[in-house]
């Protein structure tokens, strides 16, 4: 029997066959979403599913991956065990990411700096600042969410960051938090507390360095910036 061609396979199949004949990478965003959906709904197909979840995030996978259960349940066709299944796929790629970069041996540049806090910070709806514990070479020995708060801003405090720096035996720490509205700018309420949080490491001698603002997959160095 003649071996159908992918553009006369079912549509439910079609995105399947296609990664097995040519490989994901050819897949588009749409495609690689309806392998995860396995089926669609009562009214479209698998593709058709996943290019309305797609159109419901503005075309974006950064977008959807800050979505929550609640967010894809109330997309239509969407049912609280596909949004499962989308997130868990999500969350696959962001661990992904960080065992990746946690083969760095350390800390040499603001790129190292970024990715090891990227899976953590880079899609969220939320602010939460984290501090990286490192050792003499720069290498990551522990990190840890300080804190949490809104989409415009969370509390710091500076005393149980030095704490933990000090029970950890630090002789470097990495600080990092992210903008959920994508803007890269420092406030000025990031450089005053880069500048006490500085200020404090040299006193215990730590060297703070660097301080990364994420914003999805961009962020801004204080270090390469000249702001430490």
């Amino acid at each position: 029997m003649k071996p159908l061609i992918i553009k006369e396979m079912n549509g439910e199949d079609q995105p399947r066959q296609k990664l097995q004949i040519i490989g994901p990478s050819s897949l588009s965003d749409a495609e690689l979403l309806a392998i995860i959906l396995r089926t669609g709904s009562r009214e479209m197909t698998a593709i058709g599913l996943a290019q309305s979840i797609l159109k419901h995030c503005g075309g974006s996978l950064s977008h959807l991956a800050r979505c929550s259960i609640n967010d894809l349940t109330a997309i239509k066709g969407v049912g609280p065990a596909k949004a499962v299944e989308i997130i868990a796929a999500i969350e696959i790629g962001k661990r992904k990411i960080s065992q990746t970069h946690q083969e760095v041996e350390s800390i040499r540049s603001s790129k190292d700096a970024y990715w090891t806090v990227a899976a953590q910070l880079m899609d969220l709806n939320i602010e939460e600042f984290w501090v990286v514990i490192c050792n003499r070479a720069n290498k990551v020995m522990d990190k840890w969410k300080l804190s949490a708060g809104g989409m415009h801003g969370t509390v710091v405090d500076v005393k149980v960051l030095m704490k933990y720096a000090l029970n950890k035996n630090a002789s470097g720490i990495l600080i990092a938090h992210n903008h959920p509205s994508g803007n890269l700018c420092p406030s000025e309420e990031d450089r005053l507390l880069t500048k006490k949080i500085s200020e404090a490491a040299q006193l215990l001698d730590i060297r703070l360095l660097d301080h990364i603002i994420v914003a999805g997959n961009k962020y801004t160095s204080f270090a390469d910036e000249g702001w430490l």
